[in-house]
C-alpha cells in the first residue's frame, strides 16, 4: 500500500505546482472516447496498469483496487458491433494464499494464460501469479511469493519465446536496493532465481517500471535513484554471459536536473538499436520552481559499449504536459507516443505524440488533454496502438465515478 499513497501523494503536489502555472492548451483534432469508466466496485477501481492486446483485439488489464474483496481484479474488454464489454476475469483476495493491488502490465501467451504480479498478499509484498482460462472461467496458480521487501512495484513481467519471466522488484538482494529476477518454466513447474541484486550505488537503486528484451540475453530497464554521486536513476543493461551468469551496466547515469531526474519507466528500442525512456522530473530548470517537468530522452550506442544520451524533449508542464511516469510506444510510422502524469490544458494530464525529423530532431505536440472528468485525469501508465492505429490506454482517476477509465483516442497521426 505504500507505493500507492506515495504515487497518489506525488500526483496531488504535482497538481497543486501545475495549477500555478496554468494556460490554455491548443485545440487537437483528436478525439478521445472512453471505453470503459470503473465503478469502484464489482468491476475495479484505478487502474495501475497499462493494457495488453490479444490477435483478436481484446483488451486486457488490472485494477489496483475494487472488485469482490476490494483488492483488486484483472479484467478483459471485449468488442462487439455495439460498443465494448468489461468482464472480470479475477478477484483477488489478498491474505497470504493470494495476492492484492496488482500493477504492472500483464504479459499473456498463445494458450489465453495471463501473467502478472501485485504488489501485496502473500507475505505482504507480493507475488507472480498465472490465470489460466478454463471454459468461461479463470484458474489463478500463484508462481512466486515475494520475500521481505522485494515488492515489484509497477513492473510486470515479460516473457521470452522458451515461456520464461523475467522482473524485477524495488527492494531485496545483498544492498536491499532491487532485484532483476527470472521465473523458469519447466515439465515440474517453475524455479525462481534472482538475476542480480542491486547494490544502491553507481550500478542503480530503486529498479521499478518494467524490463524490455534488448535481443537473445539482453534486458534494458530504469533505476529510480543511485547511478553516482547525483543518486537520480540509472538506464542499466542486463546480459548474459557464459556460464548463465548476468552482468549489469549502466548505459547512462543521470548526472543533475538538467539531464533528467527519476527514470520511472521501462525504456523502448527502435530498429537501429536506440533506447528512448521518459524522467518524472529534471529537463528545463525553469519549469516546476527548478525541479524539471520531466523529458523524454535517447541513448544510441557509439562504439566500444558506450551510449551516447540526447535530450528529446524538455516538458514545460502547459500546454504540453508535466511529471510523464510513463514509457514510451512507437507506431508503425515511427512516431512515439506517451502520457503526462500532470500538465496539459487543464493540469491533469495529457496524451502527447513525438514525431522525427531530419537530422534526427523531434516534434512534440499534444494529442489530446485530460479534464479529470468524466474522460479521465492523471494518466500515468503505457499506451499501446491498435491495429486501427488509434491510441489506447487507462487513466488512474476519472471517470463517471471518479475511479479511473479506459479510454481510446483516434484521429492521430498515420500508423
Amino acid at each position: 500500500m505504500q507505493k500507492r499513497e506515495l504515487r497518489m501523494a506525488a500526483l496531488a503536489c504535482l497538481a497543486v505546482m501545475a495549477c500555478t502555472t496554468m494556460f490554455a492548451g491548443a485545440a487537437s483534432a483528436a478525439t478521445e472516447k472512453v471505453l470503459h469508466s470503473f465503478t469502484g466496485g464489482s468491476d475495479g477501481s484505478q487502474p495501475d496498469s497499462g493494457l495488453t492486446a490479444d490477435t483478436a483485439g481484446n483488451l486486457y488489464g488490472s485494477t489496483f483496487f475494487g472488485g469482490s474483496a476490494g483488492q483488486g481484479v484483472v479484467y478483459k474488454l471485449t468488442r462487439s458491433s455495439t460498443g465494448w464489454t468489461q468482464t472480470v476475469l479475477y478477484n483477488f483476495q489478498g491474505g497470504t494464499a493470494d495476492g492484492a493491488n496488482p500493477s504492472g502490465t500483464l504479459a499473456t501467451d498463445a494458450a489465453g494464460n495471463i501473467f502478472g504480479t501485485t504488489t501485496g498478499g502473500g507475505t505482504g509484498n507480493g507475488i507472480v501469479f498465472e490465470l489460466t482460462p478454463s471454459g468461461g472461467s479463470y484458474t489463478e496458480t500463484v508462481l512466486h511469493v515475494f520475500g521481505t521487501g522485494q515488492t515489484p512495484i509497477n513492473s510486470g513481467v515479460i516473457r521470452d519465446t522458451a515461456g520464461n519471466l523475467y522482473g524485477e522488484t524495488a527492494g531485496g538482494g545483498p544492498a536491499s536496493a532491487g532485484t532483476i529476477y527470472e521465473l523458469i518454466h519447466g515439465s515440474s513447474g517453475w524455479t525462481y532465481r534472482t538475476l542480480y541484486g542491486f547494490l544502491g550505488g553507481n550500478d542503480g537503486d530503486f529498479p521499478s517500471g518494467g524490463l524490455i528484451f534488448g535481443g537473445p540475453g539482453i534486458l534494458y530497464g530504469t533505476t529510480a535513484s543511485g547511478g553516482g554521486p547525483a543518486n537520480i536513476g540509472t538506464v542499466f543493461e542486463l546480459k548474459r554471459g557464459a556460464g548463465g551468469k548476468w552482468t549489469e551496466s549502466v548505459i547512462h547515469g543521470f548526472t543533475d536536473t538538467a539531464d533528467g531526474v527519476n527514470p520511472e519507466a521501462p525504456v523502448v528500442k527502435d530498429s537501429a538499436g536506440n533506447l528512448f525512456g521518459t524522467t518524472v522530473f529534471g529537463g528545463d530548470t525553469s519549469c516546476a520552481g527548478g525541479f524539471g517537468c520531466g523529458e523524454v530522452f535517447e541513448l544510441s550506442p557509439s562504439g566500444a559499449g558506450t551510449w551516447t544520451k540526447t535530450l528529446v524533449h524538455a516538458f514545460t508542464d502547459t500546454p504540453d504536459g508535466h511529471a510523464p511516469m510513463a514509457g514510451l510506444t512507437f507506431n508503425k510510422a515511427g512516431h512515439l507516443f506517451g502520457t503526462t502524469s500532470n500538465g496539459g490544458s487543464s493540469g491533469t494530464g495529457c496524451l502527447f505524440e513525438l514525431v522525427p525529423q531530419s537530422g534526427g530532431a523531434w516534434t512534440e505536440s499534444v494529442v489530446y488533454s485530460f479534464t479529470n472528468g468524466s474522460d479521465g485525469g492523471f494518466p500515468s501508465t503505457p499506451v499501446i496502438v491498435n491495429g486501427a492505429g488509434n491510441i489506447v490506454g487507462t487513466a488512474q482517476f476519472g471517470g463517471t465515478s471518479t475511479e479511473g477509465v479506459v479510454y481510446e483516442v483516434t484521429g492521430v497521426s498515420a500508423q
